[in-house]
Protein backbone atom coordinates (compact mmCIF):
# COMPACT_ATOMS: atom_id res chain seq x y z
CA UNK A 1 0.00 0.00 0.00
CA UNK A 2 1.74 3.52 -0.56
CA UNK A 3 1.48 6.26 1.19
CA UNK A 4 -1.84 8.17 -0.39
CA UNK A 5 -3.21 4.95 0.21
CA UNK A 6 -2.68 4.42 3.55
CA UNK A 7 -3.70 8.21 4.41
CA UNK A 8 -7.05 7.43 2.41
CA UNK A 9 -7.80 4.37 4.38
CA UNK A 10 -6.96 6.04 7.85
CA UNK A 11 -9.40 9.15 7.08
CA UNK A 12 -12.28 7.05 6.28
CA UNK A 13 -11.88 4.81 9.37
CA UNK A 14 -11.89 7.45 11.26
CA UNK A 15 -15.14 8.41 9.56
CA UNK A 16 -16.31 5.39 10.37
CA UNK A 17 -15.98 5.55 14.31
CA UNK A 18 -17.08 8.92 14.22
CA UNK A 19 -20.78 8.21 12.90
CA UNK A 20 -20.48 5.29 15.03
CA UNK A 21 -20.38 6.90 18.24
CA UNK A 22 -22.83 9.91 17.26
CA UNK A 23 -26.08 8.24 19.21
CA UNK A 24 -27.23 9.27 22.52
CA UNK A 25 -30.15 8.32 24.54
CA UNK A 26 -31.35 10.00 27.28
CA UNK A 27 -34.06 9.88 30.26
CA UNK A 28 -36.91 12.06 30.51
CA UNK A 29 -40.59 11.92 32.26
CA UNK A 30 -42.06 12.74 35.64
CA UNK A 31 -43.65 9.14 36.19
CA UNK A 32 -44.89 9.30 39.31
CA UNK A 33 -44.23 11.06 42.41
CA UNK A 34 -41.03 8.89 43.26
CA UNK A 35 -38.88 10.25 40.04
CA UNK A 36 -39.14 12.41 37.29
CA UNK A 37 -36.00 10.85 35.08
CA UNK A 38 -36.89 7.26 34.32
CA UNK A 39 -38.34 7.12 30.95
CA UNK A 40 -35.62 6.11 28.33
CA UNK A 41 -35.98 7.96 24.92
CA UNK A 42 -33.26 8.62 22.20
CA UNK A 43 -33.21 12.28 21.11
CA UNK A 44 -32.19 13.44 17.78
CA UNK A 45 -30.45 16.08 18.86
CA UNK A 46 -26.91 16.60 20.86
CA UNK A 47 -24.65 18.83 23.17
CA UNK A 48 -24.21 21.79 20.40
CA UNK A 49 -19.91 23.15 19.40
CA UNK A 50 -19.12 26.84 18.51
CA UNK A 51 -19.44 25.74 14.76
CA UNK A 52 -23.18 25.39 15.34
CA UNK A 53 -24.13 27.95 17.98
CA UNK A 54 -24.07 31.15 19.46
CA UNK A 55 -23.12 29.46 23.14
CA UNK A 56 -19.74 28.21 22.71
CA UNK A 57 -19.61 26.63 26.17
CA UNK A 58 -20.64 22.80 25.36
CA UNK A 59 -23.06 21.05 27.32
CA UNK A 60 -23.10 17.47 28.63
CA UNK A 61 -25.97 15.05 27.60
CA UNK A 62 -27.61 15.16 31.02
CA UNK A 63 -27.34 19.19 30.21
CA UNK A 64 -29.29 18.71 26.75
CA UNK A 65 -31.68 16.28 28.55
CA UNK A 66 -33.03 18.97 31.21
CA UNK A 67 -33.79 21.28 28.73
CA UNK A 68 -35.74 19.20 26.14
CA UNK A 69 -38.12 17.60 29.21
CA UNK A 70 -38.49 21.14 30.48
CA UNK A 71 -39.26 22.50 27.35
CA UNK A 72 -41.88 20.34 26.84
CA UNK A 73 -43.24 19.78 29.97
CA UNK A 74 -43.49 23.90 30.18
CA UNK A 75 -45.74 23.31 27.04
CA UNK A 76 -47.80 20.64 28.48
CA UNK A 77 -48.40 22.77 31.69
CA UNK A 78 -49.36 25.49 29.44
CA UNK A 79 -51.73 23.45 27.02
CA UNK A 80 -53.40 21.80 29.82
CA UNK A 81 -54.21 25.22 31.95
CA UNK A 82 -55.97 26.42 28.94
CA UNK A 83 -57.62 22.99 28.23
CA UNK A 84 -58.90 23.59 31.60
CA UNK A 85 -60.12 26.83 31.61
CA UNK A 86 -62.26 26.33 27.81
CA UNK A 87 -63.82 23.54 30.18
CA UNK A 88 -64.13 25.25 33.62
CA UNK A 89 -64.35 28.95 32.68
CA UNK A 90 -61.84 29.39 35.94
CA UNK A 91 -59.45 32.40 35.26
CA UNK A 92 -56.80 31.48 37.40
CA UNK A 93 -55.75 28.83 34.11
CA UNK A 94 -56.16 31.30 32.16
CA UNK A 95 -53.61 33.54 33.49
CA UNK A 96 -51.09 31.36 34.45
CA UNK A 97 -51.30 30.29 31.08
CA UNK A 98 -50.78 33.01 29.28
CA UNK A 99 -48.66 35.20 31.59
CA UNK A 100 -46.34 32.41 33.01
CA UNK A 101 -46.30 29.19 31.02
CA UNK A 102 -46.15 30.33 27.72
CA UNK A 103 -43.00 32.55 28.51
CA UNK A 104 -41.69 29.54 30.21
CA UNK A 105 -41.84 27.23 27.42
CA UNK A 106 -40.06 29.99 25.15
CA UNK A 107 -37.44 30.70 27.28
CA UNK A 108 -36.55 26.71 27.30
CA UNK A 109 -36.56 27.26 23.54
CA UNK A 110 -34.49 30.13 23.51
CA UNK A 111 -31.91 28.61 25.38
CA UNK A 112 -31.54 25.59 23.15
CA UNK A 113 -31.74 27.56 20.13
CA UNK A 114 -28.78 29.24 21.68
CA UNK A 115 -27.13 25.82 22.21
CA UNK A 116 -27.82 24.66 18.81
CA UNK A 117 -30.68 22.20 19.76
CA UNK A 118 -33.18 20.69 17.47
CA UNK A 119 -36.45 21.53 19.73
CA UNK A 120 -38.74 18.31 20.44
CA UNK A 121 -42.11 20.51 20.44
CA UNK A 122 -44.54 19.17 18.37
CA UNK A 123 -45.69 22.94 17.50
CA UNK A 124 -48.84 21.05 17.74
CA UNK A 125 -51.25 22.15 21.04
CA UNK A 126 -51.74 19.01 23.46
CA UNK A 127 -49.34 16.73 21.46
CA UNK A 128 -45.52 16.04 22.82
CA UNK A 129 -42.75 14.12 20.96
CA UNK A 130 -42.17 12.95 24.89
CA UNK A 131 -44.86 9.90 24.92
CA UNK A 132 -44.39 9.63 28.91
CA UNK A 133 -45.45 13.50 28.83
CA UNK A 134 -48.42 12.30 26.29
CA UNK A 135 -49.42 10.15 28.56
CA UNK A 136 -49.11 12.18 31.65
CA UNK A 137 -51.28 15.75 29.73
CA UNK A 138 -53.94 12.89 28.77
CA UNK A 139 -54.25 11.05 32.56
CA UNK A 140 -54.18 15.09 34.13
CA UNK A 141 -56.81 16.15 31.20
CA UNK A 142 -59.27 13.76 32.21
CA UNK A 143 -58.87 14.15 35.64
CA UNK A 144 -59.23 18.01 35.62
CA UNK A 145 -62.51 17.27 33.88
CA UNK A 146 -63.76 15.90 36.24
CA UNK A 147 -67.61 16.79 38.59
CA UNK A 148 -66.38 19.51 40.22
CA UNK A 149 -64.01 22.49 40.02
CA UNK A 150 -61.86 21.41 42.87
CA UNK A 151 -60.64 18.29 41.00
CA UNK A 152 -58.99 20.71 37.99
CA UNK A 153 -57.63 22.92 40.83
CA UNK A 154 -55.88 19.89 42.42
CA UNK A 155 -54.47 19.11 39.30
CA UNK A 156 -52.94 22.52 38.85
CA UNK A 157 -51.48 21.97 42.01
CA UNK A 158 -50.19 18.48 41.26
CA UNK A 159 -48.35 20.23 38.11
CA UNK A 160 -46.93 22.73 39.90
CA UNK A 161 -45.67 20.53 42.12
CA UNK A 162 -44.08 18.11 39.80
CA UNK A 163 -42.45 21.41 38.10
CA UNK A 164 -40.57 21.99 41.26
CA UNK A 165 -39.66 18.53 41.83
CA UNK A 166 -38.51 17.97 37.78
CA UNK A 167 -36.30 21.92 38.15
CA UNK A 168 -34.42 20.32 40.84
CA UNK A 169 -33.57 17.39 39.59
CA UNK A 170 -32.22 19.10 36.22
CA UNK A 171 -30.72 22.14 37.95
CA UNK A 172 -28.38 20.03 40.09
CA UNK A 173 -26.83 18.09 36.75
CA UNK A 174 -26.17 22.17 35.30
CA UNK A 175 -22.43 23.04 35.29
CA UNK A 176 -22.04 25.81 37.26
CA UNK A 177 -20.22 27.95 34.23
CA UNK A 178 -23.65 27.44 32.67
CA UNK A 179 -25.18 30.81 34.50
CA UNK A 180 -27.79 31.20 31.32
CA UNK A 181 -29.39 27.97 32.40
CA UNK A 182 -29.40 27.93 35.81
CA UNK A 183 -30.56 31.19 36.33
CA UNK A 184 -33.39 30.61 34.07
CA UNK A 185 -34.30 27.44 35.83
CA UNK A 186 -34.14 29.35 39.13
CA UNK A 187 -37.22 31.83 37.89
CA UNK A 188 -39.24 28.84 36.70
CA UNK A 189 -39.03 27.50 39.97
CA UNK A 190 -39.48 30.74 41.75
CA UNK A 191 -42.89 30.78 38.91
CA UNK A 192 -43.46 27.38 40.25
CA UNK A 193 -43.66 27.87 43.97
CA UNK A 194 -46.10 31.26 43.33
CA UNK A 195 -48.47 29.10 41.21
CA UNK A 196 -48.85 26.62 43.73
CA UNK A 197 -49.87 29.25 46.32
CA UNK A 198 -52.25 30.03 44.37
CA UNK A 199 -54.04 26.88 43.51
CA UNK A 200 -53.90 26.02 46.75
CA UNK A 201 -55.64 28.86 48.17
CA UNK A 202 -58.16 28.34 45.84
CA UNK A 203 -58.20 24.80 47.23
CA UNK A 204 -58.30 25.90 50.75
CA UNK A 205 -61.32 28.11 50.07
CA UNK A 206 -63.23 25.33 48.06
CA UNK A 207 -62.80 22.99 51.44
CA UNK A 208 -62.29 25.07 54.12
CA UNK A 209 -59.33 22.56 55.39
CA UNK A 210 -55.04 23.31 54.50
CA UNK A 211 -53.58 21.84 51.49
CA UNK A 212 -52.12 18.53 51.36
CA UNK A 213 -49.43 17.73 49.63
CA UNK A 214 -50.01 15.71 46.46
CA UNK A 215 -46.29 14.76 45.83
CA UNK A 216 -45.29 13.06 49.13
CA UNK A 217 -41.22 13.70 48.86
CA UNK A 218 -42.06 17.41 48.45
CA UNK A 219 -44.05 17.76 51.76
CA UNK A 220 -41.46 20.08 53.63
CA UNK A 221 -40.84 22.06 50.78
CA UNK A 222 -44.54 22.69 50.02
CA UNK A 223 -45.36 23.61 53.48
CA UNK A 224 -42.14 26.05 53.19
CA UNK A 225 -43.78 27.13 50.43
CA UNK A 226 -47.27 28.06 51.54
CA UNK A 227 -46.25 30.01 54.64
CA UNK A 228 -43.83 32.13 52.64
CA UNK A 229 -45.02 35.30 50.97
CA UNK A 230 -45.12 35.31 47.22
CA UNK A 231 -41.98 36.03 45.19
CA UNK A 232 -41.28 38.50 42.49
CA UNK A 233 -39.64 36.06 40.21
CA UNK A 234 -36.83 37.49 37.48
CA UNK A 235 -36.22 40.82 39.94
Amino acid sequence: MNKTQLVTTLFSATLLLTACGSDSTSNSGPADSSSSTNETRTSNSGPADSSSSTNETRLSDIEVEGLLFMREEEELARDLYLDLYDAKGLEIFQNISNNAESKHADKMKQLMDEYGIDDPSTGERDTYTDQHLQELYDELLNQGLGSDDLAALRVGAFVEETDIRDINTHLDHVSAEHTDIISSYKNLLCGSRNHLRAFAQQIEDNTGSAYVTQVPELDAEVRAILTSDKERCGK
